[in-house]
Parts: structure tokens; C-alpha cells; sequence
């Protein structure tokens, strides 16, 4: 289905009862392919590998460390000597 139908289908929309199904159901596919992402990203990660993190800082647009742990959807990475919690989304091994 094209998304140019799907934006007709939910314009058409005209009570809130069927608004509310559509936005949960649209919150339920995005937090399941929010954790698909998230656990296709931990299997390419391991406890050492090098890696370098798109911080989106004007500043610091790249940052590189060292994966210490890893957990569901973040990692432990070691920058610079301190720690941080990573989303595993943002990173990719060097």
C-alpha cells in the first residue's frame, strides 16, 4: 500500500474512536521496529569493539570509544576514559 493512500485513509478518519485505534496501532509497529532495529544493531556489536558514535553535535559531530558492555538497546561506551550509555542505534563499528 502506498503511503499517499494511507494519509487518504486516515483524512477520512471522521471520530476519534477510530483516530485512537489507528494511533496505537501506529505506536505498536514503531516500537516493534524500533526493537528490531535495536537487536539487529546488538548482533553486529561485541564487549571491545572500536566504534564511532554520530553525536549530532555541532561541536563533536563523530565520537570514537570502546564498547565496555553492552545491554538491550544501548551500550557502554568508554570515550576518552569516561562512560557512557550509547543508544546501539547511533554507533558504528570502525
Amino acid at each position: 500500500m502506498k503511503i499517499s493512500n494511507i494519509i487518504k485513509a486516515i483524512d477520512s478518519i471522521d471520530n476519534m474512536q477510530d483516530m485512537n485505534n489507528v494511533i496505537a496501532s501506529l505506536k505498536i509497529r514503531r516500537a516493534f521496529l524500533k526493537n528490531e532495529l535495536a537487536r539487529k544493531a546488538k548482533a553486529t556489536f561485541k564487549v571491545g569493539d572500536n566504534v564511532r558514535i554520530f553525536s549530532g553535535r555541532k561541536s563533536k559531530p563523530e565520537l570514537f570509544g570502546v564498547i565496555t558492555d553492552i545491554k538491550i538497546k544501548n551500550a557502554i561506551v568508554d570515550i576518552d576514559g569516561s562512560s557512557f550509555r550509547v543508544p546501539l542505534s547511533i554507533m558504528e563499528a570502525v
